[in-house]
């Protein structure tokens, strides 16, 4: 009987027993992806990224698609350990219409850059650094789907609110 427990390969037996924090796992991925490229200065090492992307474009509105992101991941970070402690389909809803809009943000973040260097006469050409901003928010982007997805396959839809 023993012999059957060992027997089994050490990814199943964590997948197992994690299965439903792999939502929380991919989520918390993705926020920590959106939110540790800030820029910064220190000694010889000037970092840019976002901040420094978004100030090389004439539209302004990046700026907001640049904390919906920042906010909707932080909210995301609590949404997505709340639904893996009670796997409701509530839970499951409010996980994956956020996740959606930040999608569709990340889509509006990356597309002002393409519209702008297209629409500009004064030969403006993405820089490196936005290029790399533009890449994280499309990684963070991904592992959010991943959390929706998996979130899907592990939602109790048999859910019962138990009053206290």
């Amino acid at each position: 009987m023993n012999d059957n427990i060992h027997s089994e390969k050490w990814y199943i037996r964590w997948y197992n027993y994690n299965k439903f924090s792999i939502p929380v796992i991919f989520t918390v991925i993705g926020t920590l992806i959106f939110t540790i490229f800030l820029d910064f200065r220190t000694g010889d090492i000037d970092f840019q990224s976002h901040i420094s992307a978004i100030n090389v474009l004439t539209n302004k509105v990046i700026g907001f698609y640049l904390f919906s992101i920042y906010m909707i991941a932080l909210i995301q970070l609590a949404n997505s350990m709340a639904y893996a402690k009670k796997r409701s389909p509530l839970s499951l809803m409010l996980f994956t219409i956020l996740n959606m809009l930040q999608v569709f943000l990340v889509y509006l973040y990356v597309n002002v850059f393409y519209t702008e260097a297209a629409t500009r006469t004064d030969g403006f050409v993405i820089p490196d650094f936005a290029v790399f901003s533009m890449n994280v928010m499309m990684t963070g982007a991904v592992f959010y789907v991943l959390a929706t997805i998996f979130a899907w396959f592990y939602v109790d839809w048999k859910y019962v609110k138990i009053e206290e």
